[in-house]
């Protein structure tokens, strides 16, 4: 059984990491504020991006665009986004977990090969022998843009030449602090709008110069380097909600178990005066 001493000195033990993490829980409060701002001042540059690939994309084959045809003997890339510490919740372990059920899927993902930006990601797929083609772990913002501009410098190439016939993205689209969707988005080949009959497509004459393809592998790139600036904004307000939840729960738990032990506390020192005082009691009897 506890004696007093060691139920005074958990006490003292939750109650520092109450507040440990509320101190957390504060912190990624304000860190979420710049977040969640930075996902909707980039939204709509996103959204009308896409609008405009697609719109260049509708009527286009593979005959008429390398960008939608599929290198069959090209390796699958995948880029994963996840965050660098751990403390948040089902965050990381939620989309680690999705994107490896799909990876088991060989016929979908054939020769995956991860470029891994976050080290909980890094360390979950490493542990489970999948294959890493690059990883940044534990940098900076400006050093995690530098990268993403590389990946996007040399994708295209390395897909036109066939050394990889897929590319997909999976990152945590932020919803709200209480949900972050676990998402895989396929970038390359590029799926171009299904026909639609009678829709303002087939009445709309538009003239390209130069071409409407050259037009639309000139802005592939910028398209898919904002597609990948956005998984990093919805990953970073992703970790920071989902942390701050995480610990307001765990500042909650430390409140309830510090109340439990005190009510312990005082019924072990209660129960030791009232044996103190049936001694003396009994001690008294016999005299």
């Amino acid at each position: 059984m506890a004696t007093l001493r060691d139920i005074r000195r958990r006490i003292t033990s939750v109650k520092n990491t109450r507040q440990i993490t509320s101190a957390m829980r504060m912190v990624s409060a304000a860190k979420l504020n710049r977040a969640q701002l930075a996902v909707r001042r980039a939204q709509p540059y996103a959204d009308h991006l896409m609008a405009a690939v697609r719109n260049l994309s509708y009527g286009l084959t593979g005959e008429d665009h390398p960008f939608f045809t599929v290198a069959e003997n090209g390796k699958t890339l995948v880029l994963l986004f996840t965050s660098d510490r751990g403390l948040c919740g089902g965050f990381n372990s939620n989309l680690n977990k999705f994107l490896l059920r799909h990876l088991a899927d060989e016929a979908r993902f054939p020769r995956a090969e991860l470029i891994v930006i976050g080290r909980v990601g890094n360390d979950y797929f490493k542990r489970r022998g999948v294959s890493i083609g690059e990883a940044v772990v534990q940098a900076r913002d400006v050093e995690k843009a530098q990268k993403i501009r590389a990946v996007c410098g040399d994708m295209p190439e390395r897909f036109l030449t066939g050394e990889v016939g897929r590319v997909y993205l999976a990152y945590n689209r932020f919803v709200n602090p209480m949900r972050q969707d676990p998402t895989l988005v396929q970038l390359l080949p590029t799926t171009a709008p299904p026909e639609r009959r009678g829709s303002a497509y087939e009445s709309r004459e538009t003239l390209f110069e130069p071409s409407r393809a050259q037009v639309l592998r000139e802005m592939l790139p910028r398209y898919l380097e904002n597609q990948l600036f956005q998984a990093l904004l919805n990953t970073d307000a992703g970790e920071h909600g989902a942390r701050m939840v995480a610990m307001e729960g765990a500042t909650k738990n430390a409140g309830k178990m510090i109340d439990s032990l005190t009510l312990q506390y005082n019924r072990a020192r209660q129960a030791g005066i009232t044996k103190e005082l049936i001694e003396i009691v009994n001690g008294a009897q016999s005299l």
